[in-house]
């Protein structure tokens, strides 16, 4: 994730956080930068910060599962223009394949929950 650190005028700073070990540090990076560029060449407001827990705020949460994050860069017109169409649609797929693999498996909660039931 990213957050604005507020100081003085000198002591202002943006921080990049990576989300996980899986994630694609080069690609965060460039999509980050990207979308601030994005943000800076149309002149798009910044949303207020949030304080306190972000669970209990009305900020817009960010999707909660691969196959909707995937949905959304397909249908992203932002990701197209910054990305390229042919990177989105390879990278779509992807994840969409990815995704297929995980909805077939079997995953460790699963068998803890319901291997007594059986």
């Amino acid at each position: 994730y990213q957050r604005r650190v507020r100081g003085s005028v000198k002591s202002s700073r943006l921080e990049m956080r990576v989300p996980g070990s899986d994630t694609n540090t080069y690609l965060a990076i460039a999509a980050s930068l990207a979308a601030g560029a994005y943000g800076v060449k149309n002149n798009l407001e910044l949303p207020e910060p949030v304080k306190g827990s972000g669970y209990l705020s009305a900020a817009p949460r960010l999707p909660r599962s691969l196959e909707e994050a995937t949905q959304k860069m397909k249908e992203s017109p932002i990701a197209v223009e910054l990305l390229g169409q042919t990177f989105v649609d390879h990278f779509v797929l992807t994840r969409e394949h990815e995704w297929e693999q995980f909805r077939d498996s079997v995953t460790q909660w699963e068998i803890k929950r319901y291997f007594e039931i059986i």
